[in-house]
């Protein structure tokens, strides 16, 4: 029926928005379940890293370094200076082609009270520069007349008490290796300890991380696509430094087999 001239016409009382009722038994729809976080895309390593505002979803490193607690603390004693929200941002990742870093800054020590006042100092350092590679003399050859570069870990010790739990290992890098000369010409440290200066502190098991990465710097190397554009005698080598009594330190090479596996 039309209303009448001047009537409004009647409003429904049901709403057009109407609620769908929820349906059962085999008809019934699953809510999608929120996305998840890949099983992969967790760092493996504790706290450190861990940072929800930084991990990401295409987390595929060959390795992760691992650190002591305390880090990045100089020593287990000053383990108390660092907000744990620091330590979940700093890392150290090998990808095929690059390193990448980051050693976050708590600018009021432990006083530092929220994350949001961290300082980041993230890092990227592909295998095609230094340290991995020799730099370049005169900006025009590259600087191997003293031996390629050289990536250690050194790790402490007093007379032949291991300290490591208390300070850590420290990698270190060296613009070259200078043949393998001692300081005392055929005793003492190796010389390029004098010249080097350290990358990451406070590690734990840094003799598995740089055998992956001088794994992945030989696999970089090797690739066709890079055939007589980067000479593996610029790459750098890995080797472990031992503290000895005396100034007598000791360093083992850590080698890898060949990208043709010989």
């Amino acid at each position: 029926l039309k209303p009448a001239f001047g009537q409004a016409p009647a409003r429904s009382t049901q709403s057009p928005h109407r609620p769908v009722p929820p349906q059962t038994g085999s008809m019934a729809r699953v809510a999608p379940q929120a996305e998840q976080m890949p099983a992969n895309g967790a760092p493996p390593h504790g706290k450190f890293g861990s940072s929800a505002r930084i991990v990401t979803k295409n987390f595929n490193p060959l390795a992760e370094l691992e650190f002591w607690d305390f880090a990045p603390a100089p020593c287990i004693c000053c383990a108390c200076l660092v907000p744990d929200f620091a330590r979940e941002r700093m890392y150290a990742r090998i990808f095929d082609n690059r390193l990448e870093s980051n050693l976050p800054l708590a600018p009021f020590a432990c006083f530092t009270c929220t994350e949001e006042c961290i300082v980041d100092r993230p890092f990227t350092m592909f295998m095609d520069r230094p340290p991995h590679r020799a730099g370049m003399c005169c900006f025009c050859i590259p600087f191997t007349c003293c031996g390629p570069p050289v990536i250690f870990e050194e790790k402490p010790k007093c007379c032949c008490i291991n300290l490591e739990p208390y300070f850590g290992t420290v990698i270190k890098a060296a613009p070259a290796n200078c043949y393998g000369c001692k300081i005392y010409l055929c005793c003492g440290k190796p010389c390029y300890t004098r010249c080097s200066y350290p990358i990451f502190s406070g590690t734990k098991n840094a003799d598995k991380f740089l055998k992956t990465w001088r794994q992945a710097l030989r696999d970089y190397a090797a690739r066709p696509e890079l055939k007589g554009k980067i000479d593996l005698g610029e790459m750098a080598i890995m080797e472990t430094v031992q503290d000895g009594v005396l100034d007598l330190q000791s360093a083992d090479r850590i080698d890898v087999k060949s990208p043709s596996g010989q």
